[in-house]
C-alpha cells in the first residue's frame, strides 16, 4: 500500500475508502463541499460496506494552497499575527493563501510575500506538503521556504484581519512552538521541516534534507 500518494477512486478489497460517486452539495467562490457515495473496506462482518463521507476542498478554479516561511537576510524568521474567524482567536501563523489553478508554489508564495507582509521572494526553496487536516479537508498545501526582502506597504485583502508582523530567530521560534505560544499546524510543522536547514540560528538549505516536493 502506497503512503504519501493520492489514489483515486481507491479500491475496498485493497482496504482503501472506494469513491462509487462524487457528489458536490455546495460551493462558493473558494471552497467546495462534498458528500461522496462510497464503499468502506469493513463492515458488517468484515465485508465492503457502502454509505457517504464528506470532504471539503478548493474551489474549482483553485489549486493546493502554500504555506510561505519567509527568512530575511539576518536569518530571522517572519510571522504575521491574524484574527481567525472558525476557531474566533488571533494567531501567531506563517503568511499562507490559495493558489490558483496551474500557478507554481514559488509564484502563490511572492504573491501571498507581498500581500501580507509587503515583502518580496528573492529566492524560493520547497519543505515537501503538509496533510494538515486529513479527515477534512483535500488539500495538501506546499510549504515553502523564502529569503526576502522588504518592499514596503503590504496590500492585504478586505477579507484578511492581520495586525502585526513578528520576527524569530529559528530558536526562539522552535521554543515559542514547544511552549504552545504558538499553536497553528503549519508553523508547528514548518519547525520540524526547517531544523535541518538551520546550523544554530543560521539558515543554509540544503535539497538532499528536504521532503520530496510532489507527494501527493
Amino acid at each position: 500500500m502506497e503512503e504519501n500518494k493520492q489514489i483515486w477512486p481507491g479500491s475496498a478489497a485493497e482496504g482503501e475508502i472506494e469513491i462509487l460517486e462524487e457528489v458536490l452539495v455546495w460551493s462558493n467562490p473558494v471552497a467546495r463541499l462534498f458528500n461522496d457515495r462510497v464503499r468502506f473496506p469493513n463492515g458488517e462482518g468484515g465485508e465492503p460496506e457502502e454509505g457517504e463521507q464528506f470532504r471539503l476542498g478548493e474551489a474549482e478554479d483553485l489549486d493546493d494552497g502554500v504555506v510561505v516561511v519567509p527568512i530575511t537576510h539576518d536569518d530571522r524568521i517572519l510571522l504575521i499575527r491574524q484574527f481567525r474567524h472558525p476557531i474566533r482567536m488571533w494567531m501567531r501563523e506563517l503568511p499562507r493563501g490559495a493558489r490558483n489553478r496551474g500557478e507554481s508554489p514559488a509564484n502563490t508564495a511572492s504573491r501571498e510575500l507581498r500581500e501580507e507582509i509587503g515583502y518580496e521572494a528573492e529566492a524560493t526553496y520547497s519543505l515537501g506538503r503538509i496533510a494538515n487536516d486529513s479527515g477534512q479537508l483535500t488539500g495538501l498545501p506546499f510549504l515553502v521556504a523564502a529569503r526576502v526582502r522588504d518592499v514596503g506597504e503590504s496590500e492585504p485583502e478586505s477579507t484578511e484581519a492581520i495586525d502585526q508582523i513578528l520576527s524569530y530567530t529559528f530558536s526562539e521560534l522552535k521554543r515559542a512552538c514547544q511552549r504552545g505560544d504558538i499553536i497553528d499546524s503549519f508553523t508547528l510543522c514548518a519547525v520540524v521541516r526547517l531544523e535541518p536547514h538551520f546550523s544554530g540560528d543560521r539558515f543554509a538549505y540544503s535539497s538532499e534534507n528536504a521532503p520530496p516536493s510532489n507527494q501527493g
